[in-house]
């Protein structure tokens, strides 16, 4: 294992990481980056004091065979990490945010339809070869991901033990944000489960514990690169694109999940503002800016809020007063 933060600013980038760390933060990226960096200042500066705008630029250009937006997170962690520094030395340089251009426009979410669901589960279950477990196991993977919020990599990860069909629940172990978290399944979900449990049985599959609960034709656990292309090719047969006119994907089953709980609590009367850190919990954030992200609201849903907020400020004129 490589051995980090040997440069001249290793040290304090430790005691930066473990400062943000004791807050939650996992930091996987900024660890890379700031370790780069680090060795880049001991080729170039090795008796650097004090982070300078000669520095950072001459970091930033050796990362130009990178991606705008892997350019642009590099740029941001290297922001953060010299505000930690100016608090110790106020001659430190911080990175403006326009030392790079921006970087592509992300796509915008799709949210999935019932209706689509139906068609991508369609088409898995004629998945060959026949008489496999195959169409099950994707079949099963899909409707999970639709059922429960959950990150394709958690489904993934899932071993039998995780999966307590019993007691009707899924425990996800350490993920993002080091959280663990239980998943509630409704009867069906869990009649679903059981059955592919079962099939996944009498294939001869592994029945430890460790065992991953999804797998291969080899009984080995469903790698993500094979579930993607199973999953771009129904997407591209089916048809379905984003409102940009790309390719949407597997981690919008996440997006649309938590936009159908919003729905719910605006159609059903409830605040939304008391069910957000129940949601947040189910999905496994560290607080509700992270799911305020996955929610997008249709026009019928904004029209639902519009005519509540109205029918409150009437019921409630004083405070409405206030808002004017």
């Amino acid at each position: 294992m490589k051995i980090r933060f040997t440069g001249p600013m290793g040290q304090t980038m430790k005691q930066y990481l473990a400062l943000q760390r004791s807050l939650g933060l996992l930091l996987e990226a900024a660890e890379y980056t700031l370790d780069d960096f680090d060795q880049y200042l001991a080729v170039h500066f090795p008796k650097v004091k004090q982070v300078t705008l000669k520095m950072v630029t001459g970091y930033l250009a050796t990362t130009r065979h990178l991606h705008s937006t892997s350019r642009c997170g590099a740029l941001s962690i290297l922001r953060q990490f010299c505000r930690f520094l100016f608090h110790l030395n106020p001659r430190t340089y911080i990175p403006q945010k326009n030392l790079l251009p921006p970087g592509k426009v992300k796509v915008c979410p799709h949210i999935y339809s019932e209706t689509e669901l139906q068609n991508i589960l369609r088409l898995t279950r004629q998945l060959g070869p026949y008489g496999s477990l195959r169409p099950h196991t994707f079949t099963t993977i899909f409707s999970l991901l639709w059922v429960s919020g959950m990150r394709i990599s958690e489904v993934l990860n899932l071993n039998l033990a995780d999966v307590d069909l019993e007691a009707g629940v899924i425990h996800i172990q350490q993920t993002k944000f080091s959280k663990s978290r239980l998943i509630p399944l409704s009867s069906s979900s869990i009649a679903a489960l059981l059955q592919y449990r079962d099939k996944r049985a009498r294939y001869g599959h592994s029945h430890s514990s460790g065992a991953p609960f999804f797998v291969n034709k080899l009984g080995k656990r469903c790698s993500l690169p094979a579930i993607q292309e199973v999953f771009w090719r129904g997407i591209q047969k089916l048809g379905i694109k984003t409102a940009q006119g790309t390719r949407p994907r597997i981690h919008d089953f996440r997006h649309s999940f938590a936009t159908r709980w919003l729905n719910e609590f605006y159609c059903s009367g409830k605040d939304p503002t008391a069910y957000l850190p129940i949601l947040a919990t189910y999905l496994g954030h560290a607080n509700i800016s992270n799911t305020q992200i996955y929610l997008h609201p249709s026009l019928e849903i904004l029209q639902i809020a519009g005519q509540q907020f109205d029918n409150y400020s009437h019921k409630h004129p004083t405070e409405r007063t206030k808002l004017l």
